[in-house]
C-alpha cells in the first residue's frame, strides 16, 4: 500500500443509508492506516473497498464513520469518499452492480491515545440505472478481470501473474494473482520474489524507510536474477537479490520523475521512463539488468510523446515525435538521435501502452502498437522490414488522462496481455494467432 500501515485491522460494522437498498453497499478489506500530511503530522484513515451487491448503480457516494472504543463510547468520526487505487478521489463516478472500488475516510479522533475498538460506516449514494456492460467486438479478445490491473508477468504461454492496486507502489505492496488460461481460474498468491525483500537488503541499499522503498520501483527482471531500483537520490541502479554488486545505470536524475520500468519479456533489457504528468514529453533510458546502459542519458536523448517501446537487444527504440513537421512513429537508435520514420499518425498520450518491439532469433522484426484511430482504440502491427502496417482489431481500452494502460507479449509470441487501471480498467488477453502474420 502507498500509506503507512499500523499493522492492526478492524472489521467495520456497515450501516447503509436510506438512499440505497438495504445491504446493497458493503465495506470490505478494511484496515486503519496513518499517513503524513503536509505539516508532517500522522493522520488516521479507515480504508477499504465498497462493494455494490444490488441491482442499481450508485453515484455521488459519500461515506461517514463513527469510531468507538471497547466501552462503546463515541471517540471519533470521519468523512470520506470513493478513491482510485492510488488514493485520488473518484469524480463523476457510478459504482456499478457487482463492482467494488476503494474508499478512504479521514478519522478525527476526539482525544489522543485512545484505542479504537470498532468503526461504523454510513454510505450514502444516489441510485441510478446501471450502465450497459462493455461489449468486446473481437473473438480474439477475452477478459480475465475488470479490476485495476497494473502489472503482468507471463510464466509461460498458459499461465501468468497479475497485480492490482496502485501502479506507484513497489511490487510487494500490491496484491498478486495467478491466472491459468486452460482452466480459466484465478487464485490470490504472494509474489514468488517476496522473500527476497529482506530488511538487511533494504538497509544495504538505503531503502529502509518504507516511504523511500515504496517509491523505489524495485523489481526483478522476468526470469532473471538481478533487480532494478531507484535510490533515495533518484539514481537508477541494478543489483543482486541480496543487495550486493549494485551498478549505477545513470545518476543526475534527481529533478525528473520516474513513472515506470518496462521489461522485455526474456532478454533482461528494460526501459525506464520519466515525465511530470499527462501531456508532458517522455524522457527515457534503455539498459540491461546487469547494469549496462544502452542509451544516452535521459536528459540528452531525443524525447518522445509516448512511452517508448524498445528492442530486446537494446539497440533501438520506438518513439512518437515530430520530425521535419511530420508527427508519427519513428525508430530511433538508442546511442544517438538517428531516426527512421515508420508512419505518420495521431499519437496517443503518454498514458497509453508502450509499443512492444520484438526481434526473433531468426531476425524477424515486428512492433505491436495500441493507438487511437478515428477516435477508436486499435491494435496494429508494423513490420519495419516490409514497411507494412497491419490493422488487427478494436481494443477495449478507454483511458482517462489520469489512467494508464500496458501491454506484455507472452513467451511463445502468441498472446498479448493488455491491462489498464481506472474505472474502466481490467486485464484482457489477445490471441495473435487469429490475425495475419506481421512478419
Amino acid at each position: 500500500m502507498g500509506r503507512w500501515i499500523t499493522g492492526l485491522c478492524w472489521v467495520l460494522f456497515v450501516t447503509v443509508a436510506a438512499a440505497a437498498q438495504e445491504n446493497d453497499l458493503t465495506a470490505e478489506d478494511i484496515v486503519i492506516q496513518t499517513e503524513v500530511d503536509a505539516f508532517g503530522l500522522e493522520q488516521p484513515f479507515a480504508v477499504g473497498v465498497l462493494r455494490n451487491q444490488g441491482g442499481d448503480a450508485y453515484q455521488n457516494i459519500t461515506l461517514f464513520a463513527e469510531v468507538y472504543d471497547a466501552d462503546d463510547n463515541l471517540i471519533g468520526e470521519g468523512l470520506g469518499y470513493m478513491v482510485r487505487a492510488c488514493g485520488e478521489a473518484l469524480i463523476n463516478y457510478a459504482l456499478q452492480p457487482e463492482h467494488a472500488e476503494p474508499f478512504s475516510i479521514h478519522l478525527d479522533i476526539f482525544e489522543p491515545d485512545i484505542e479504537i475498538d470498532r468503526v461504523a460506516v454510513l454510505a450514502q449514494g444516489e441510485a441510478i440505472s446501471p450502465a450497459e456492460p462493455a461489449v468486446i467486438e473481437s473473438g480474439a479478445i477475452s477478459q480475465v478481470t475488470d479490476a485495476e490491473v497494473v502489472d503482468v508477468e507471463w510464466i509461460d504461454g498458459t499461465n501468468l501473474r497479475y497485480s492490482t492496486g496502485c501502479w506507484r507502489d513497489v511490487f510487494i505492496n500490491r496484491p498478486w494473482f495467478e491466472y491459468n488460461r486452460s482452466t480459466d481460474s484465478t487464485e490470490a498468491i504472494p509474489h514468488p520474489r517476496t522473500d527476497a525483500i529482506t530488511g538487511q537488503m533494504r538497509e544495504l541499499l538505503r531503502l529502509g524507510d518504507p516511504v523511500i522503498f515504496n517509491r523505489s520501483f524495485f523489481n526483478f527482471a522476468p526470469g532473471g536474477r538481478r533487480a532494478v531500483y531507484q535510490t533515495d537520490l533518484n539514481t537508477l541502479a541494478t543489483v543482486e537479490p541480496d543487495g550486493s554488486f549494485a551498478r549505477v545505470v545513470f545518476d543526475d536524475l534527481y529533478n525528473i520523475t520516474l513513472q515506470g520500468v518496462n521489461w522485455h519479456k526474456d532478454s533482461g533489457a528494460f526501459v525506464a521512463y520519466y515525465h511530470g504528468g499527462y501531456g508532458d514529453e517522455v524522457l527515457y533510458l534503455v539498459a540491461h539488468a546487469d547494469g549496462q546502459a544502452f542509451s544516452q542519458h535521459p536528459k540528452v536523448a531525443m524525447p518522445s510523446q509516448i512511452v517508448p517501446g524498445f528492442a530486446a537487444n537494446g539497440r533501438g527504440v520506438v518513439i512518437g515525435t515530430t520530425v521535419d513537421g511530420v508527427t508519427g512513429y519513428y525508430l530511433k537508435a538508442t546511442t544517438n538521435d538517428f531516426t527512421i520514420p515508420m508512419f505518420e499518425a495521431e499519437l496517443p498520450g503518454n498514458n497509453w501502452p508502450a509499443p512492444f518491439y520484438e526481434i526473433t532469433a531468426a531476425g524477424d522484426r515486428w512492433i505491436y502498437i495500441a493507438r487511437p484511430v478515428d477516435g477508436e482504440a486499435r491494435l496494429q502491427c508494423y513490420n519495419p522490414d516490409s514497411l507494412q502496417l497491419h490493422d488487427y482489431t478494436a481494443l477495449p481500452l478507454d483511458l482517462e488522462t489520469d489512467e494508464r494502460g500496458w501491454m506484455w507479449l507472452s513467451p511463445d509470441n502468441q498472446t498479448l496481455a493488455l491491462a489498464a487501471n481506472g474505472v474502466n480498467g481490467g486485464l484482457w488477453l489477445i490471441d495473435l494467432t487469429q490475425f495475419a502474420p506481421c512478419s
